[in-house]
C-alpha cells in the first residue's frame, strides 16, 4: 500500500552505533535501522532518514553515510539533518558538516577528507537577487 500511493517513510537514528549504547539499553539501533530498511523495500516505500541526536563528529557522519547508501537497492532517499544551531558553525564542526554534505552529494561513496585546505565551496550567506532566477509556474486544476 505504501508504495502504491507513493509514501516516503522517514526514520531516525541514522547516525547511532550499537558500540555506543549502553549495555543496559540492550539495543541495537544499526539492527533496526536494517529492519526498517527491509520492511521499506518489501512494501516498496522510500526511505528516508534523519539524525536522532545532536552530534557533529565524523563518526556520526560516518555511519550516516554507512547506513545511506546500499547495493541492494534500499538506499536512502533523502536525508533530513535535524538540531541545527550555533555550534554547527563551530569551525571543526562546519568543516565536518562540509565533509559530510560533500559525500552525500557524491553518493556517500567518498571518504570525507580529515581537513579543508582547498577551503570549501560552501557558503552560508545571503543569496544576491542577480544569481537568482525567476521561474513561473502554473497549476493545472
Amino acid at each position: 500500500m505504501m508504495g502504491k500511493h507513493g509514501v516516503v517513510l522517514n526514520f531516525t537514528c541514522m547516525e547511532m552505533r550499537d558500540g555506543e549504547q549502553p549495555e543496559n539499553a540492550n539495543c541495537s539501533p544499526e539492527g533496526l535501522v536494517r529492519q526498517v530498511k527491509v520492511a521499506a523495500k518489501t512494501a516498496g516505500a522510500d526511505l528516508a532518514g534523519e539524525n536522532a541526536l545532536e552530534r557533529y563528529d565524523a563518526g556520526a557522519y560516518a555511519q550516516v553515510l554507512s547506513t545511506s547508501r546500499s547495493d541492494s537497492g534500499n538506499s536512502l532517499s533523502a536525508f533530513t539533518y535535524l538540531r541545527m544551531n550555533k555550534r554547527l558553525f563551530e569551525e571543526n564542526n562546519w568543516r565536518n558538516l562540509v565533509g559530510f554534505v560533500k559525500s552525500m552529494s557524491e553518493g556517500g561513496r567518498n571518504r570525507l577528507s580529515e581537513s579543508d585546505l582547498g577551503r570549501t565551496d560552501l557558503y552560508v550567506g545571503f543569496i544576491k537577487e542577480k544569481s537568482v532566477t525567476k521561474i513561473k509556474e502554473a497549476a493545472l486544476v
